[in-house]
């Protein structure tokens, strides 16, 4: 089956959306940005991306909005998440089982480490591959081609979990298989069109289908 497990993080590992919609609307108003929309749009995608694309900000505008939100964030938002029932046991029971497993997120990789170890669960990742505020690693195809620098496996033998057509776009244009959740973020329909191998709903099912 799969040797090399990739987890999303946001939508998938952790409910993240308390943290991040706060730190949004207080950026928001502050710029004087009237979004009507729902906030979970921007739980996935680079900001870099759905700023433009949800809000209409030139570059200028993009690159100010993602400084304050991070410095924001850094404050506040990374402390308020939750894990997903089950996912601990799930994390355990993989790594007994052998396997490989490592974090793909588009959240910055030094925002990933500190959720990771304030919920305790750093030690069952191999790799921890994140966005770089150099720029170096934008969105989730850098995010997995990094990990695979790292982590040279057989693509057949790998699959990224995620919630969003993000996650399953990604895993599509690097060749590996997307098992999509649907607990988190996105919606089944995206997560099929887009190219998700499998759909389930808990971690419980995700360690049926990835310990065998």
């Amino acid at each position: 089956m799969y040797d090399l497990i990739l987890f999303d993080l946001d939508g998938t590992i952790v409910n993240s959306q308390r943290g991040i919609s706060y730190c949004l609307n207080q950026v928001f108003e502050k710029y004087g940005i009237n979004y009507q929309g729902d906030i979970k749009k921007f739980i996935g995608p680079p900001f870099v991306q759905s700023f433009p694309q949800f809000l209409g900000t030139d570059s200028a505008l993009t690159e100010t909005l993602i400084k304050e939100y991070r410095i924001l964030y850094a404050k506040t938002g990374v402390y308020q998440t939750t894990m997903y029932r089950g996912i601990p046991d799930l994390l355990k029971s993989l790594k007994q089982s052998g396997k490989t497993v490592a974090l793909a997120t588009t959240k910055p990789r030094h925002f990933a480490q500190i959720i990771l170890k304030q919920k305790r669960i750093r030690k069952y990742f191999d790799f921890v591959s994140g966005t770089e505020p150099d720029g170096s690693i934008v969105d989730k195809v850098d995010v997995l081609q990094n990990a695979f620098r790292h982590l040279p496996f057989e693509k057949n033998r790998c699959v990224l979990i995620g919630d969003t057509l993000y996650d399953a776009q990604g895993a599509k244009t690097v060749g590996i298989d997307c098992i999509g959740v649907t607990y988190g973020y996105g919606s089944v329909n995206e997560l099929i069109e887009n190219g998700a191998k499998q759909i389930t709903n808990s971690a419980n099912k995700l360690k049926e289908i990835l310990i065998k």
